[in-house]
Parts: C-alpha cells; sequence; structure tokens
C-alpha cells in the first residue's frame, strides 16, 4: 500500500502500527520509506510519478506547455470599504504637520503600510506596537506617539502593554482598531466577539472596560467613517498627557451588507484624484483616463465622498438618485 500525504507521515505511521500490530501481511510504503518525497508539496506530477513507480508503470513524461502570461502587479491592499483605511486616515489628517510616529503591528491593518496612506513606521510582532511607542516617546519626548492594534489583537498581545505603559507613565496614544472580528487570519471569534469558537453566545469582554480597568482615564470610542468626528476625536485625544486610548469601531467590510455603490458626478469631478491619492481604496479606479468607481468592489462605505472637494461622489441612496 502506498500512502501519500502531505507533511507529516501521520497516517503511514499509524497504518503501519496497525499491520504490525495485528499482523496484517501488508507492507506500508510512503515517507518513512523513500517511496515518497519528504519534503516540499505534492503536487499532480509528483503524485503521478509516486503512483507509476509504486505501480511499476512507465513514468509519465511532463507535459511541455506554453509559458503563462505574467501576473499584473498587485501588491496587497487593504479592501474597499475598510474601517481601517477611515481609522488611518483620521490620524493622518489629524497629525498633519506634526511630529509623530506611528507604530504598528500583526493584523489586517499592517497594510497601512502601504502608500498613499504610509501610517506604519514600525511593526515587530504581535503586541509590540504599544511597547514600541512608548519606547520611542522616551527618547524623543517632542514626537507624537501612536500605537495601532486591531481587537484580537489587543486581547492576544497588547493587554500587557498597555498595563506596562500606564504603570510607567508613558505618554501616547493607543489606537484600538475594532472591526469586531480577527479579520487576518478567517474571522474567528474573540474575547470581544460575544460568540465562542464553539457558537455559544456569550457576554462580550468591553475593551474600554478593560483600558480603564488597567488604569487609562481617557478612552474615547468612535466611528471612523464619520471623519470630521473622528478627526476631532484624534486631536482633543492625543493633545491629553499620559496614556489614551481612541476605539475606532466600525465591522470589517467583508462581515456587512454592502450599500449601493458610490457614484461620480461627471459635471463636477474636476479629475484632481485627490479621493485616489489620499486613500488609495481598490474601488476606486481609472477608467478610460477618467476616475471612476468599481461597482463590483465598492460597499457604499462613503469615506470617499468625505474626501472629494468638489462634492462630485456620493453614495447610498444619494447615489441611487442621482442615476
Amino acid at each position: 500500500m502506498l500512502c501519500i500525504e502531505e507533511l507529516d507521515p501521520v497516517i503511514e505511521r499509524e497504518l503501519t502500527y496497525i499491520c504490525g500490530k495485528y499482523q496484517l501481511p501488508v507492507k506500508i510504503l510512503g515517507k518513512l520509506t523513500g517511496n515518497v518525497r519528504t519534503a516540499g508539496e505534492n503536487t499532480c506530477g509528483s503524485v503521478k510519478a509516486d503512483i507509476a513507480d509504486f505501480m511499476g508503470w512507465e513514468k509519465p513524461q511532463a507535459e511541455k506547455k506554453e509559458a503563462p502570461p505574467e501576473l499584473p502587479v498587485r501588491p496587497p491592499v487593504l479592501c474597499a470599504g475598510c474601517p481601517h483605511r477611515a481609522s488611518f486616515y483620521a490620524v493622518k489628517t489629524a497629525m498633519k504637520g506634526k511630529k509623530a510616529v506611528f507604530c504598528g503591528d500583526i493584523g489586517c491593518y499592517t497594510l497601512g503600510n502601504a502608500m498613499p496612506l504610509d501610517m506604519v513606521d514600525t511593526c515587530l510582532c504581535m503586541g509590540a506596537g504599544v511597547n514600541i511607542a512608548q519606547g520611542i516617546g522616551r527618547i524623543e519626548p517632542d514626537t507624537v506617539c501612536f500605537s495601532f492594534v486591531g481587537d484580537s489583537t489587543f486581547f492576544a498581545s497588547a493587554i500587557t502593554g498597555a498595563v506596562n505603559a500606564v504603570y510607567n507613565q508613558a505618554d501616547m496614544t493607543l489606537v484600538v482598531l475594532d472591526n469586531s472580528t480577527t479579520a487576518m487570519t478567517g474571522h474567528q471569534p474573540h474575547p470581544g466577539t460575544g460568540r465562542t469558537v464553539m457558537g455559544q453566545i456569550v457576554d462580550k469582554v468591553s475593551i474600554e472596560e478593560v483600558l480603564k480597568g488597567v488604569g487609562l482615564k481617557t478612552v474615547e470610542v468612535c466611528d471612523p467613517m464619520k471623519l470630521s468626528e473622528a478627526v476631532e476625536t484624534v486631536k482633543r485625544v492625543s493633545a491629553e498627557k499620559g496614556v489614551k486610548a481612541i476605539i475606532f469601531r466600525s465591522p470589517c467590510a467583508v462581515l456587512i451588507e454592502p450599500d449601493i455603490p458610490a457614484k461620480i458626478d461627471e459635471n463636477r469631478c474636476i479629475q484632481c484624484r485627490q479621493c485616489i491619492n489620499r486613500l488609495g481604496c481598490p474601488g476606486i479606479v481609472i477608467r478610460d483616463g477618467r476616475v471612476a468607481i468599481d461597482g463590483s468592489l465598492c460597499t457604499g462605505c462613503g469615506l470617499c465622498t468625505q474626501v472629494c472637494p468638489t462634492g462630485a461622489i456620493s453614495c447610498g441612496k444619494e447615489s441611487e438618485q442621482n442615476d
């Protein structure tokens, strides 16, 4: 019997054990016997070759195929409608002209490092952002220090850093990007979602109450999609001394039903491209030399409508009425 499996030869070992235990007249072949490669990914070609060798067949010849065309360069970006884009942009706008550092963390929001947001100055490991921010604040006290962390990473690795920051009297702003899920690795539940991995409905652990419990005096919750309010919140909170926190709370774009896609009024659009140059949303594209909305991607979040200087972009029912 030939056993072909990915990674470690778990099934092969068990089959060998069973055959030996019950003295079955079966020989198990696989990775342990050298009949299957011990490393590397199984492919159609490698499996065909292994089976042919086992059956005593002539090994199949590799088919000659034309080289596939080169893939377009597509760097990873935050999804269209991602609330993290709005959170980063709000902080960036509020800190314009000031000496500030933005310490990132591990999560889909690490993609905030890409242009045009450019809002992740450091990224080491889960929970490190809050510690790096307080360290930079000690070395450069004239720098406004921010630490960004997601809601799931907050529970996993950032609480201890927040305790350390409060206890050692750091001067920094902790920004919790709460999109109500563990977005980067598959939307697993975490203590803030109110649902266990087994599907049980339980009481949520409040991020704001945890922060207040470890000593933070200022903890504000804000919707990043309300851009003007978010910018004013960042300005006000970051100006305070000590450790303070802003929780930007808005659901992951994958979890919600998309709204009506945005529309662009061609008569009002001056082609300044500020919507593209400021936000970098994949739902806003250049089509035939003009700014356009990709309706297959746009979730109708409305962030671009708040950035457009001429009010040429409309969302939701407003965009429907403009058709």
